[in-house]
């Protein structure tokens, strides 16, 4: 028999780009307990809205509110009738526009290889999510785009970032953390290198 979802439930789902960050991050996280504080710092959202949507979500019973050593936790309900579809719609979905994460890497630097894995790519086998090569990179952006790309995400991004020569140097020493990444599925978004 076919679930069907009614249009009030699925526009109080989907109400905002800040309601699906919140789903995502449940969906991806499904065995974490997350305190309200916590997700505004993690999704880059105000706590007024964090604490509206986590609200609207415990209504619809997508969410379990607990309390732990009296603290307020939040954790998804994976028995939610529809939880099994929206878990299927997130992995689909691509988790962040790669035009703008294109744009956003090349600003980072002299960017030579920028690869995207596992969560950019809906594989749960990869040992790593991005991987960034380039020279005369600004740090401080760097740390500030993982982290933004996270809060669009919804989850932790596993990365690596090296120099030119340090990619070159692993590469030829067959690095299994290179190899693997360029063995396994990816996705290239700049290959100015050539392999």
């Amino acid at each position: 028999m076919t679930k069907i979802l009614s249009e009030p439930t699925l526009d109080r789902l989907f109400d905002s780009p800040a309601r699906t960050r919140l789903l995502k991050l449940f969906l991806y996280n499904p065995e974490g307990n997350f305190e309200s504080k916590s997700i505004s710092k993690k999704l880059n959202l105000k706590s007024y809205q964090t604490n509206k949507h986590l609200k609207d979500l415990v209504v619809l019973k997508f969410l379990i509110r607990k309390n732990i050593k009296d603290k307020k936790t939040f954790r998804v309900n994976q028995s939610f009738e529809f939880y099994g579809e929206l878990k299927e719609l997130v992995a689909k979905a691509s988790p962040a526009s790669k035009e703008k994460m294109l744009n956003r890497i090349k600003s980072l630097g002299k960017i030579k290889l920028a690869l995207l894995a596992g969560v950019f790519i809906n594989s749960d086998t990869s040992r790593a999510d991005l991987l960034i090569v380039g020279d005369n990179i600004n740090l401080a952006k760097f740390n500030g785009f993982i982290k933004n790309l996270e809060a669009e995400v919804g989850k932790e991004i596993n990365h690596a970032l090296m120099t030119t020569k340090e990619f070159y140097y692993r590469h030829d020493m067959y690095d299994r953390f290179i190899r693997d990444f360029l063995d396994f599925k990816h996705e290239k978004l700049i290959n100015k290198l050539k392999i």
